[in-house]
């Protein structure tokens, strides 16, 4: 996907996640709220079977990684909320396998989502109510020298470029929702995500292929009108 299409499809969905629950015809404000919860939780992230060079797997140059997520849910129904999320997570690579260029300094795979998914609840009104998730999103990608921010590697086939993108991508999910309180829960969550992050004509080669990672979620969700 290319940085520009990239962009504008972030953007859209940046102005929809802000929009939607303002502007969704007939709301009233005090009903809109009510209907609001936010999310902040720590996150763990694994990388998985995509290829980093013709001969080894990102995960294979990157450790397990740590990450933070926030969010805020819409409920549609009892069973049935939109959920609005950001995550920002952050893998060290290992030494032994930084480019000759950055064998000096530290580095990092940053990875960072804008998402819209739809979470299906199995039941409702339970203290423990498991859920399903499903949506896609918007993933800036980088090689940097920092975990949030610093010089960017070059690409491998194309140095003049940066060894960074804007990828659309798809993630599914399963957790466990714990209430503690009226207003406040705990969740428990497991998150595949699917990255289009090949891109041939900015990196300079085909090695560098779709990426897939696992993550997992501990958190808490306070609900503004939950009775």
């Amino acid at each position: 996907m290319q940085p520009k299409k990239s962009s504008q499809i972030l953007n859209r969905l940046i102005c929809f996640m802000i929009a939607f629950p303002i502007f969704s015809t007939g709301i009233q404000a005090s009903s809109l709220i009510n209907k609001l919860s936010i999310r902040l939780n720590p996150v763990g992230i694994l990388a998985l079977g995509g290829n980093y060079n013709d001969t080894e797997k990102l995960k294979d140059i990157v450790n397990t990684g740590l990450g933070v997520s926030t969010g805020f849910r819409y409920e549609v129904s009892d069973n049935f909320y939109i959920d609005f999320g950001y995550t920002y997570n952050w893998m060290s690579v290992k030494e032994e396998k930084r480019p000759f260029d950055y064998r000096h300094t530290s580095s990092f795979f940053n990875l960072s989502s804008f998402t819209l998914n739809v979470a299906l609840f199995l039941k409702s009104g339970f203290k423990i109510e498991p859920y399903l998730t499903l949506g896609c999103g918007i993933y800036p990608w980088k090689f940097s020298e920092d975990a949030f921010g610093g010089k960017v590697w070059g690409a491998p086939g194309r140095s003049q470029d940066s060894f960074s993108d804007s990828s659309f991508g798809l993630n599914f999910g399963l957790g466990i929702e714990v209430f503690v309180w009226t207003h406040l829960s705990i969740i428990t969550e497991v998150r595949y995500t699917y990255l289009f992050s090949r891109d041939i004509a900015k990196f300079g080669t085909d090695d560098f292929t779709q990426q897939d990672f696992l993550g997992v979620n501990l958190g808490i969700i306070y609900y503004f009108g939950k009775e």
